[in-house]
């Protein structure tokens, strides 16, 4: 679908409620492919995430509301405010990103780079959302006694929230080796 901006092109992962519009959503996670330097579409209200998945590297620019971020790497992420006037500059070429919003007076999100060793968390069904998805290579997802799932690159799992289900739960998300990259991302209702 198009930028809020019209700028660019971005794949939709999952939105919550389902069908929102682009200033009326919860949380909202996309993937977007950017190929030459130019300005991000304000998201007023609402946290953003940035995490590099492809390429050789992105600078943002936040005019004067932060110091500018480099991610050199992927799996290196920013966190800035949808408020902010905000530009990128490429480093060497194009990048392809992942992208989570939310509305930050409905929802909180935390966005973990998995890479490397595994990642064991707490899920609470009943007040968060978990998202993972493997970015590149393979990622194996472990919950005792409830399940087992193996990501190929972009596959992801989404585990919603089950109002009035009691309890937490165990989650265990794995590389299959040194090259893979994963995101995993939690959201929380306020």
């Amino acid at each position: 679908m198009p930028w809020k901006n019209g700028m660019g092109f971005t794949t939709e992962l999952a939105v919550h409620p389902a069908g929102s519009s682009l200033d009326g959503f919860d949380w909202r996670l996309s993937m977007a492919d950017v190929v030459s330097d130019g300005d991000f579409s304000l998201f007023p209200g609402y946290d953003r995430t940035l995490m590099l998945a492809t390429g050789r590297g992105i600078e943002l620019d936040f005019a004067a509301a932060s110091a500018p971020q480099r991610l050199r790497r992927p799996g290196q992420s920013a966190q800035f405010s949808g408020d902010w006037p905000t530009r990128c500059h490429l480093l060497d070429g194009p990048i392809r990103d992942f992208n989570v919003m939310s509305a930050r007076d409905r929802v909180q999100h935390e966005c973990l780079e998995i890479s490397g060793m595994p990642t064991e968390f707490v899920w609470e069904p009943a007040v968060e959302t978990l998202f993972c998805l493997a970015i590149s290579g393979m990622l194996v997802l472990k919950m005792p006694g409830a399940g087992e799932w193996h990501l190929g690159p972009e596959e992801s799992v989404w585990l919603p929230e089950e109002a009035g289900r009691e309890g937490m739960a165990s989650l265990m998300v794995m590389p299959r080796s040194r090259a893979s990259l994963g995101a995993a991302v939690r959201l929380r209702s306020n």
